[in-house]
């Protein structure tokens, strides 16, 4: 039974709440919250409230869940939308991710990194996002950083240093090349388990663990093994970026004459605790053309799970083959928030514009699918049934949507409007674990605008940078052209 007081009451919204088996519509409904917990859902609730939040004319959906994220300020990204060498085959990391063999400054070197976490963090919080799988490096001081700044925005957040098992060069001829490390490799993992045996319960409760391996291109089937492995005694998910270049398909056949889902499946990688970070170069993808083998079937009967990150594939012209396909097959799609700005609404659009394309069916990716995906999706991939739901017993982890606006308009259908409407500007707040982090619009953690600033300055110190890193020379502006030329007299 829910406490006689409890410690937040938000009532009289649009409640997107979970019956035990679905998403429910619940008019004027009422969230009691003891603690960091959900205690009572329903249409009233008798009880006294410390606080209360009156959500008349608003919609409290459940905090999104991001799989997949880099998070920061994506100084070099940003430069490379509708740009970028043609001979990366749409890989547009590859511009600004491997080191100098003769030694230049990285891409990014002259970044601040404490500014572009705040950035992210940030956004993911005023985008709706409650809890994100991190894909990152240890970074400065072994990975405090991460945490202090994680702990400051008070985000839930899934993460350990990644597992690096090789990298990429960048020579003085401006080939890119691969260089696989399994020394290296074995020891970055056993640094990400240290630090998540190290590191439970963090940041009081919020933090859980991940292995994160870093490439399935970039790494070896022994390694790959052991990392499973480790995440199997640990308890945590075990992830990669999977076929998210087109080369990997190909080259991977070539030496093994599998395609590289066969090979996961005979190392013994898929199961319900495995996230494929893309996932999209598989057999029967018409960029791949090679409809011998059923990859989606294979992925299916293991119920791997897939972190769908739809923005950056469609600025590089790519979809996935499909969103329903991948889901009916029995391959749990939850989102991912993989590239600037971190917006789990331009995803959930993108992830149903894409599959009606790339399916040529306008029934396909129905709003109830994608919408699920942002929040139950991602909590069965992170094996947290207490996530992604508004109900008895779940994390108090809440969005809370201001729909008025014409952008948004009436609508009898919320759920659809959100998928299709609504842009992280409606996000009226955002409550993590019980806490209230954004009201009225606004952080209530950190102030905005000096975050802005200081990510600017990162932002420009990257892109002023550039000509030291660049074998040729150029200036950002040389590199990547402005969309228009500057006006002269």
């Amino acid at each position: 039974m829910p406490a006689a007081t409890v410690d937040l009451l938000i009532e009289g919204g649009t409640v997107i709440a979970f019956d035990g088996q679905e998403h429910r519509y619940l008019e004027g409904g009422s969230i009691a919250i003891s603690g960091d917990e959900i205690v009572a859902v329903g249409p009233g609730f008798a009880g006294e409230a410390k606080r209360r939040i009156d959500a008349r004319g608003r919609i409290v959906i459940p905090g999104q869940i991001s799989t997949h994220a880099h998070i920061g300020a994506h100084e070099g990204p940003r430069q490379l939308i509708d740009s970028g060498r043609r001979d990366f085959i749409r890989s547009s990391f590859l511009h600004f991710l491997p080191a100098s063999r003769s030694g230049r400054p990285g891409f990014l070197a002259p970044q601040d990194a404490r500014a572009s976490l705040r950035y992210g963090f940030a956004t993911l919080l005023r985008h709706g996002v409650t809890t994100v799988l991190a894909f990152a490096p240890a970074g400065p001081r072994d990975g405090e950083l991460m945490l202090e700044v994680a702990q400051e925005f008070g985000i839930r957040l899934v993460w350990a240093p990644i597992v690096a098992g090789g990298r990429y060069w960048l020579e003085d001829d401006g080939r890119v090349v691969r260089e696989l490390d399994d020394a290296g490799g074995l020891k970055s993992l056993e640094a990400s388990a240290r630090f998540i045996e190290t590191h439970r319960g963090a940041l009081d409760g919020r933090l859980s663990g991940v292995i994160a391996l870093d490439e399935y291109y970039v790494s070896t089937p022994a390694l790959r093994r052991e990392a499973k492995q480790v995440a199997r005694t640990l308890g945590v998910p075990f992830t990669l970026h999977f076929v998210e270049q087109h080369r990997e398909f190909f080259e991977t056949m070539g030496a093994t004459g599998k395609t590289p889902v066969q090979c996961l499946a005979e190392e013994g990688l898929l199961d319900e605790a495995t996230i494929l970070a893309h996932c999209v170069y598989i057999a029967s993808h018409r960029a791949v053309g090679y409809p011998l083998e059923d990859d989606i079937a294979i992925l299916g009967a293991a119920k791997v799970n897939v972190a769908h990150s739809p923005v950056a594939f469609s600025r590089r012209g790519l979809a996935l083959e499909s969103f329903s396909r991948y889901r009916r097959a029995g391959i749990n799609v939850a989102l991912g928030t993989d590239t600037y700005p971190l917006d789990m609404f331009s995803e959930m659009r993108m992830a149903a514009l894409m599959n009606k394309f790339a399916d040529n069916n306008h029934e396909e990716a129905p709003a109830e699918s994608v919408f699920s995906a942002s929040n139950l999706a991602g909590a069965q991939a992170l094996g947290r049934p207490d996530l992604g739901r508004i109900a008895p017993g779940a994390k108090a982890d809440l969005v809370v949507i201001d729909p008025r606006s014409l952008t948004f308009g009436p609508n009898p259908d919320p759920v659809r409007a959100i998928v299709h409407l609504a842009t992280p500007e409606m996000i009226d707040s955002v409550i993590v674990a019980g806490r209230l982090l954004v009201d009225g619009k606004r952080l209530l953690v950190a102030d905005e605008d000096e975050i802005i600033d200081a990510a600017a300055r990162s932002s420009r110190a990257v892109w002023d940078g550039h000509a030291a890193h660049d074998i040729l020379g150029r200036s950002a502006a040389e590199r990547f052209p402005p969309s228009l030329r500057a006006w002269t007299e």
